[in-house]
């Protein structure tokens, strides 16, 4: 058994990263380092402690949470059967390394690109155009979008006299993704409650479901 062994004599010892031996130390399995640095030195019964632990992991498939209650209850005469089923496995394998994230740039470009698929139109087959060049044309439904909107707000009403460029306050509402609700002047809470009625209202217009 080793007197007071260092980091590395235990990762030489046990064969475990030392990256999972500190790991174990901060999860209270293992006893901390009896000094601070890089020559802090552990207990003399750590290396048998962690190869108890390695072989209870290893060996017998348990999690790290009943290994911690195993060795609550577990004597050194326990501690010391476990360890020595551990004497006959390898060196513990490295973790691969995380995966490096693209740089921001090469990300942007990669969304651009997509946006750009997407945007373009698709050509269609040659059959299918004739296809659509002999279908009869369709009588228009009924109007929707701008050309309903402009129906509704624009019937027995005269053009806007025009006003002087001043600043003043605007509430702005979104009506859909192109379209926005925009009021000037300063509004009450009953004032405001009605706008967004009306913003509703204009909404269903352009929408097509006040029918």
């Amino acid at each position: 058994m080793l007197t007071e062994p260092t980091l590395a004599d235990l990762a030489a010892a046990s064969g475990l990263q030392p990256r999972t031996i500190r790991s174990w130390v901060a999860q209270g399995i293992l006893p901390g380092p009896l000094n601070r640095g890089p020559a802090a030195r552990y207990p003399a019964d750590t290396l048998h402690r962690l190869l108890a632990i390695r072989a209870m992991r290893d060996l017998l498939g348990m999690p790290l949470g009943a290994i911690r209650q195993e060795l609550l209850v577990a004597t050194p005469e326990q501690i010391a059967a476990h360890a020595a089923k551990a004497t006959g496995l390898g060196p513990e394998t490295p973790e691969p390394p995380a995966a490096v994230a693209p740089a921001p740039d090469a990300a942007l470009d990669y969304l651009r690109g997509l946006r750009a698929k997407a945007a373009a139109p698709t050509p269609l087959p040659e059959a299918s155009m004739s296809a659509r060049a002999l279908a009869p044309v369709a009588r228009p439904g009924p109007a929707s979008g701008f050309e309903a909107l402009e129906t509704r707000l624009g019937q027995g009403r005269a053009a806007p006299a025009a006003r002087k460029a001043r600043a003043e306050e605007w509430l702005r509402i979104p009506i859909t993704p192109d379209v926005e609700f925009a009021v000037r002047g300063r509004l009450d809470a009953e004032a405001r409650a009605r706008i967004e009625r009306c913003a509703d209202l204009v909404r269903d217009i352009l929408l097509g479901r006040d029918r």
